[in-house]
């Protein structure tokens, strides 16, 4: 059977999973967290209702076969240019490194473009992270610049487009 990823939209039966996921301390290196998540957070959060244009952030289940495997989110929305952060995560290091995170970013931008009206994409990637920067790479983000985020040197990347 081949693999198929799909998203899909955030639900209550996540909360476990998104608790382990957030409070696994290997996956804060590559993003900003610095302190864990108490249940009630991730509660609250898998409990709200996920719209990026009233929470300015968005949580997008990545699953293979129907079972999620990580997850990819959309954040800093700016709904007068558009804009909105990505951040991805394949959860387990088995899944890691073939494909998934492409196949689950791709229908991302697919997404945005033709569903969220999102014209603006961009990530910061940390430096040493180049599983990262090879993704997002090959799916069409352009290198813009090194910035500095909480004292670590980063990636800049964006990526435009027009909803023709």
């Amino acid at each position: 059977m081949l693999a198929k990823v799909t998203l899909r939209e955030l639900l209550p039966a996540d909360f476990e999973l998104l608790y382990q996921w957030e409070n696994n301390p290997e996956n804060w290196d590559v993003s900003e967290t610095k302190k864990p998540f108490s249940k009630q957070e991730i509660k609250d959060f898998v409990n709200q209702e996920q719209n990026i244009k009233k929470h300015l952030q968005q949580r997008f289940m990545i699953c293979l076969n129907d079972i999620p495997i990580g997850c990819i989110d959309l954040f800093e929305y700016n709904s007068l240019l558009n804009k909105a952060g990505v951040g991805v995560l394949i959860a387990d290091k088995e899944n890691r490194n073939k494909g998934y995170a492409e196949l689950a970013l791709n229908l991302l931008i697919n997404k945005c473009r033709n569903e969220l009206s999102i014209v603006y994409l961009f990530c910061n990637i940390f430096k040493d992270n180049t599983a990262s920067i090879c993704l997002f790479e090959k799916c069409g983000f352009l290198f813009v610049e090194e910035r500095m985020l909480d004292g670590k040197c980063v990636n800049f990347y964006e990526m435009r487009f027009n909803n023709d």
